[in-house]
């Protein structure tokens, strides 16, 4: 393989190299949130820090983003894995274990190459219990609740430690019906919602 590749290092080789340097390194994942965007795509971003030593005082953190759900057999029901890799293969570039000048790993580039070629795509499946899937675009939109009630929703939730099932079990009891996803609540709901959050 020449051009663009070359010098290329996965991540198990960028591991390497930072534990023979490094013997005490130690990786936490550290944060994992989702991400949805306007389109109604979503992406997991994954955050992982890194510690060169016990006492080390400035750790390393990076992110990764994976689009959920993957869209090759290998990022299928593997997207958290496939997140945090990537987060940690740039994690060891920030910290000089890259091989080149690129912090992206031989698989963010394998990933990113499949996700540019949509006739390999996987077909959609439905999400897993503990993920939100956005529900199609509602016919009346002025009943349901804008981005950003949902947006400060979600992070009132996640400050009363109600994240994911645990805010939509939450809103269910709040508004007195089986909540499956935050898009499918009305102005009025969301906003219950938040008054007792904020209590």
């Amino acid at each position: 393989m020449s051009g663009f590749m070359d010098g290329y290092l996965d991540v198990a080789t960028r591991l390497k190299m930072a534990f023979d340097k490094y013997p005490d390194l130690r990786i936490q994942e550290t944060h994992r949130e989702i991400v949805e965007m306007p389109d109604k795509s979503c992406f997991i971003r994954c955050t992982v820090t890194i510690w060169r030593t016990a006492d080390d005082l400035i750790p390393c953190v990076a992110s990764a983003c994976e689009l959920y759900p993957g869209r090759t057999s290998f990022q299928k029901y593997s997207e958290n894995e496939v997140g945090y890799t990537s987060a940690v293969g740039r994690a060891l570039a920030y910290m000089g274990f890259s091989g080149n000048k690129s912090l992206a790993s031989l698989d963010e580039v394998n990933s990113a190459k499949a996700r540019q070629q949509p006739q390999h795509l996987a077909p959609v499946v439905p999400l897993r219990d503990d993920l939100e899937q956005p529900f199609s675009q509602p016919t009346n939109t002025s009943q349901y609740a804008t981005t950003k009630q949902i947006a400060m929703m979600r992070v009132l939730g996640q400050q009363k430690g109600y994240e994911s099932n645990a805010l939509k079990k939450y809103a269910s009891e709040i508004v007195g019906r089986t909540v499956l996803t935050a898009n499918d609540m009305t102005k009025s709901e969301v906003s219950q919602v938040i008054d007792q959050l904020q209590k």
